[in-house]
């Protein structure tokens, strides 16, 4: 038992979250930009159950990268954002797969599979209440205020009724690669200061979650004090960026590997400015600000 890392984190990295897809996969049909298969995923040499995914097809690397930081770092906040891995599956495993895919196989994202409450699944069938039906929820959940914190952290602009998802008990957050997104100008400088201070800096066009707390009058200290709350985790981050870069699997995973922890020490650092970019969105007066009162 290592005694260097938090518990969670210890077992978050004990293993490279590599699987590979295990017979042929489910076409997942819906509001998607990008294809995604529902299937069962596991490590073929080792003597444990497969595990239920969804798995999706990114075409830009950035985009896979910064969806495994995220959900890397969302595990070690301990936000309610589904566990994720990398998929590899062959071309003939997957139903209609993209015309693009010439031959396999072929990494995609994946993410523990969280399946939808029944009752809740049918209102989003709904296209005419299904939108305001799912936010009302979100809005008076526990979830909105860590939601919309950790939106602001990864400054996600894309964040909607399909990408909310209830189990019967609790709200997941899934979908991240468009978050940070001057990475995908800035990709092949990342080691640059100035590339770094631009990522740390940058805010995104919207917050979807505290957008809709507002509008519900429910916007209050509890986003600021769950940003307190990521701020006091950061250490974390920067342990966890450090174990990511250990994990050695093969020449096409490693750079993924490499730069997800580069990525996810870049989410360390905009920790310490996260509660001014939110008192920003709320417009909060200097004097009324979280940290005036400490």
């Amino acid at each position: 038992m290592r005694t260097d890392l938090p518990a969670d984190l210890a077992e978050l990295t004990s293993r490279p979250p590599v699987f590979r897809l295990l017979g042929v996969a489910e076409k997942v049909h819906g509001k998607h930009l990008n294809h995604v298969w529902k299937g069962l995923a596991g490590v073929p040499w080792l003597d444990e159950p497969a595990i239920p995914v969804f798995a999706k097809f990114l075409p830009r690397p950035t985009q896979i990268d910064i969806e495994l930081a995220c959900g890397l770092a969302s595990q070690a906040l301990r936000l309610p954002v589904p566990r994720p891995a990398l998929v590899i599956a062959e071309l003939e495993d997957l139903q209609s797969p993209p015309a693009s895919l010439k031959d396999g196989p072929i990494i995609l994202f994946g993410s523990l599979f969280q399946p939808p409450d029944p009752f809740f699944a049918r209102k989003a069938d709904d296209d005419a209440l299904a939108t305001e039906f799912i936010w009302q929820k979100v809005c008076d959940d526990e979830v909105a205020p860590k939601g919309a914190a950790w939106d602001e952290l990864v400054a996600n602009p894309d964040r909607h009724a399909q990408n909310l998802l209830f189990d019967g008990s609790k709200w997941w957050l899934f979908d991240h690669n468009l978050a940070l997104q001057p990475l995908a100008r800035l990709y092949q400088t990342l080691d640059k200061d100035s590339t770094q201070r631009t990522i740390i800096g940058h805010i995104a066009k919207v917050n979807q979650i505290l957008a809709q707390l507002t509008e519900r009058r429910r916007a209050d200290q509890s986003v600021l004090a769950e940003a307190d709350r990521m701020l006091r985790q950061g250490k974390k981050l920067t342990l966890l960026a450090r174990e990511v870069r250990k994990w050695k699997v093969d020449s096409r995973i490693d750079p993924i590997f490499t730069i997800s922890a580069t990525i996810i020490d870049l989410i360390a650092l905009r920790l310490q400015p996260l509660a001014l970019y939110i008192e920003q969105r709320l417009d909060v007066p200097a004097g009324e600000s979280l940290w005036s009162n400490s």
